[in-house]
């Protein structure tokens, strides 16, 4: 959805329209699966300027669909936040424990409003309505 705050773009500073067929993958390898899956892509694609990039690796992380809710308490006009642990911010100098929104991955056959409800209950104890 575009900012009502931001102009549109003049046609003339619009970008071209790049698709998956302005990439080219040479080479793509599982590097770990578990819970989630790490993949090493070498690849190279379309400019906007015209030509191609040079061939390039990357490291991408494979996860689940996903859902954020942003819960608000109407009666403290106030938005809730729940604070967990994340093992990626181990390193971190302040803490491990980050405020975030209530999330949860989408488990097959469920859908993103089941999941929102069953994540808002299970890790604020909010009940969306």
């Amino acid at each position: 959805m575009a900012s009502s705050l931001l102009p549109p773009l003049a046609p003339e500073l619009a970008s071209p329209e790049l698709t998956r067929a302005d990439v080219t993958l040479e080479r793509r390898e599982t590097l770990y699966q578990g819970f989630f899956r790490l993949e090493e892509l070498t690849l190279k694609h379309r400019l906007f300027e015209g030509g191609e990039s040079q061939t390039m690796r990357r490291e991408i992380h494979s996860r689940f669909d996903a859902v954020g809710v942003l819960l608000y308490d109407p009666q403290r006009d106030a938005v809730v936040l729940v604070e967990q642990f994340r093992a990626g911010a181990i390193d971190d100098p302040r803490s491990p424990w980050k405020l975030e929104l209530v999330a949860g991955l989408v488990e097959e056959g469920e859908t993103l409003e089941a999941v929102a409800r069953r994540e808002a209950m299970e890790e604020a104890g909010c009940e969306v309505n």
